[in-house]
């Protein structure tokens, strides 16, 4: 079962290179949002950077890229991992679980839905 700060690598489609995916949301109605880490490069945005150590699977200086958050299925991710099209990944800690979350409420490319569904929850950091 997954659960809020659980990550998972995995490419969104065929043509995309897989990514650390974090899950920031505990499930609710079977769903849960997910924000992908990506290397940081020039055009990042950088609202919130990732270092080495921040978590097992950063190896170099990486950032939360909130254009790519998205509402998923419990059951969609499940089924990659158990199909072996995603692997389970260590968990967040809870300080960069907080830190991804205050960044997604902050940045101005979150999806409006995603903003939307995440503010409904009610979640407080």
């Amino acid at each position: 079962m997954l659960s809020c700060g659980d990550t998972f690598y995995a490419c969104d489609s065929e043509d995309d290179e897989p990514h650390l995916n974090v899950i920031i949301t505990s499930p609710e109605e079977g769903e849960v949002i997910t924000v992908p880490i990506t290397t940081k490069r020039h055009r990042s945005e950088t609202l919130v950077q990732l270092n080495v150590g921040d978590h097992p699977f950063i190896k170099w200086q990486s950032v939360v890229s909130y254009y790519y958050a998205r509402i998923r299925s419990v059951d969609e991710i499940e089924t990659a991992i158990n199909a072996r099209r995603a692997k389970k990944m260590g968990a967040v800690t809870d300080a960069l679980l907080r830190r991804i979350r205050m960044g997604l409420r902050d940045s101005d490319f979150t999806p409006n839905g995603v903003r939307h569904y995440y503010n409904a929850l009610g979640i407080e950091d």
